[in-house]
């Protein structure tokens, strides 16, 4: 995964192209912009009701089953490269989609749930009426074509926390060797191929992840250089420096319309 990878760019008249134009001024600007200034993006995987995939706010082209990154718009096809660098699993407070939706808040401590009555949808239900969801969100590098990566979160709810559960056996089971001796290597170690497959029960169909082989992506000393962005968003994650974007309805989260089978992604 080469990193190197860059658009050329012609420097505009006046500016002396022994000052390597923009490569010499790179991020100026930012000098005060911290972790915690910014927002890391959720990448959802489309379901048919989405309001990217139909009404007024449909993206042209945009279809059922892409993933799509929640800050910047953008979608993948096919499937996306991530390298996951740290877990978090939290609870969603949602207000449900016929008292207007939305996100409320979100909770580190299960506690939360000890306050709850199961509705007849096996949802938590808050004395207000509001949801509470039990969210696994996986940070990671999403390795970009070109070669650049992108700060992300995957999160995963309902029948996808299965799938979040069985992820995290797969990276716990892994183990290298180093002068004799086997070990369990980071989390940030290997990149994954996440993919997305319709699935179905008796309510209805939607789109889940299907989670790819890992990939030893780090003993390659040409990504010596990613291993160490990977291993630093995972710093930022674990001491708390960065935040996540706030979940939106169109995420696809289950509990915001808990009427709808694609609430099971």
């Amino acid at each position: 995964m080469d990193t190197k990878k860059a658009v050329a760019v012609q420097a505009p008249a006046g500016l002396p192209a022994e000052q390597g134009f923009m490569e010499d001024l790179g991020q100026s600007g930012f000098e005060n912009v911290r972790p915690e200034d910014i927002a890391i993006p959720f990448i959802r995987v489309l379901q048919s009701n989405s309001p990217q995939c139909h009404g007024p706010t449909k993206i042209p082209g945009a279809v059922a089953g892409e993933f799509y990154n929640t800050v910047t718009h953008a979608r993948y096809k096919d499937h996306i490269t991530v390298i996951p660098c740290a877990f978090q699993k939290v609870y969603i407070e949602w207000v449900p989609r016929e008292q207007g939706g939305g996100f409320v808040k979100e909770y580190i401590d299960s506690a939360i749930l000890n306050g709850t009555k199961k509705n007849e949808k096996n949802v938590d239900v808050l004395p207000n009426g509001n949801l509470v969801v039990p969210t696994a969100k996986h940070w990671c590098l999403l390795v970009k074509e070109d070669g650049g990566f992108e700060r992300i979160v995957l999160s995963m709810t309902s029948t996808q926390l299965k799938k979040s559960r069985n992820w995290l056996s797969q990276m716990l089971s892994l183990q290298v060797s180093y002068k004799g001796r086997k070990f369990t290597p980071p989390m940030y170690s290997h990149s994954y191929a996440i993919s997305a497959v319709e699935e179905s029960n008796d309510r209805g169909s939607w789109y889940g992840y299907i989670v790819g082989s890992p990939i030893l992506y780090a003993q390659d000393p040409k990504n010596a250089e990613l291993y160490q962005d990977a291993k630093k968003f995972y710093s930022d994650v674990t001491s708390g420096a960065v935040k996540s974007a706030v979940p939106v309805e169109s995420d696809g989260v289950v509990g915001v319309d808990t009427s709808k089978a694609a609430e099971h992604f």
